[in-house]
């Protein structure tokens, strides 16, 4: 396909349908840099979570794990554990390879999921020359969830070769594109603590209003992915400023958080929030990772740039975030070309623009 190192831009990943490479991908699902996968009506509920080992496919894992198929027309229940056969099916050349992450809506909804393939023992991961089916594990963290055949929970971005950023790439293009901004849009200076390893934000306890969300727990509330009405009352409480610019996050609960910062993409990048980082604290920050071509970017300075979302919880005990604390690294990726669509130019976005810590689209605007 090509020589140089990348992530695989939209019209690219059209020309790996049309190649085969792809089966089952709807054209309406594709991104600027990724595909979304849609999940079909076998469902399985299961004794837990699985990795299938080198020479076992997920359906064998489904044969010996799971309790029983579970009726999609049911909901899906708290910390219950289920795989989802997807649509999709790959059959990769040998250059090629993926990884996936859960989508933005279904990350703020606290509805956990990863991908599973044949004889891969590893989550996430698509490795290069794969051919076979796809699968995913989902677990509701804090609410019932009612799904239907078509939903598109995660997404899969293809690689050719190493895309990351060397440490060196991410303080260029942190230089010469001002990755992070302020409120105005006004670049912030790079630090040695800003560019280590990816770009480093902090997260916001101190504008007005509402600055972050917590979910109810228990909550018996369903939610049903084919409505889009539903009350946030019912299934989160709105956190506002803390006076004392700390915010206490208990064990066991889901909060969403924004960040300080605004961040934008260049066409030419994509970006990943880096996984959990014992090193800024006792949480992880996000459960939906990709961020596409053109996040943040705007041809007026002013309104250059867009906070990040952050889905959080604790490990282990309850611990303090504090206004301006380090709560997440955003890891750049080159593409191989530029998209011929970028974030928020016609494709449907729910989160174009938006400021601040918003609910998933299944919920009224506050």
């Amino acid at each position: 396909m090509h020589d140089k190192p990348g992530a695989i831009p939209r019209q690219l990943i059209v020309e790996m349908i049309e190649a085969g490479y792809i089966t089952g991908a709807l054209r309406e699902a594709l991104q600027p840099s990724s595909l979304d996968l849609q999940i079909t009506d076998e469902v399985y509920r299961m004794r837990g979570s699985y990795l299938p080992k080198k020479q076992e496919r997920i359906q064998d894992v489904v044969s010996h794990g799971s309790l029983y198929r579970h009726p999609l027309d049911r909901p899906l229940e708290v910390d219950g554990t289920y795989l989802v056969r997807l649509a999709e099916s790959l059959a990769l050349p040998p250059g090629l390879h993926a990884s996936a992450t859960s989508k933005s809506s279904s990350g703020r909804i606290n509805l956990r999921t990863r991908l599973l393939a044949d004889c891969v023992p590893r989550f996430d991961c698509v490795p290069r020359a794969y051919t076979g089916s796809l699968w995913l594990e989902i677990i509701p963290k804090s609410f019932p969830v009612q799904l239907h055949p078509g939903d598109r929970l995660n997404q899969l971005r293809f690689f050719h070769g190493e895309a990351r950023l060397t440490n060196l790439e991410h303080r260029i293009n942190y230089d010469k594109f001002k990755l992070l901004r302020n409120t105005l849009g006004q670049p912030i200076p790079t630090g040695d603590e800003t560019v280590t390893g990816g770009i480093s934000m902090t997260v916001d306890l101190s504008s007005e209003g509402i600055i972050g969300w917590r979910a109810n727990l228990p909550s018996w509330n369903v939610l049903d992915t084919a409505r889009f009405d539903h009350a946030p009352a019912d299934f989160f409480e709105p956190i506002q400023t803390p006076k004392s610019g700390e915010l206490l996050l208990r064990q066991g609960s889901f909060y969403i958080l924004a960040t300080k910062e605004r961040i934008l993409i260049p066409p030419t990048l994509a970006a990943e929030m880096a996984a959990y980082d014992p090193t800024i604290g006792e949480f992880r920050s996000h459960y939906a990772g990709f961020f596409d071509p053109g996040f943040g970017w705007h041809a007026e300075v002013v309104k250059q740039g867009q906070q990040a979302v952050l889905e959080v919880s604790t490990h282990g005990h309850d611990c303090m975030l504090r206004d301006g604390q380090p709560i997440c690294l955003m890891v750049f990726e080159r593409l191989l070309m530029r998209p011929d669509v970028i974030y928020g130019q016609a494709l449907d976005s729910h989160y174009v623009g938006t400021i601040g810590p918003r609910l998933a689209k299944w919920f009224k605007m506050v």
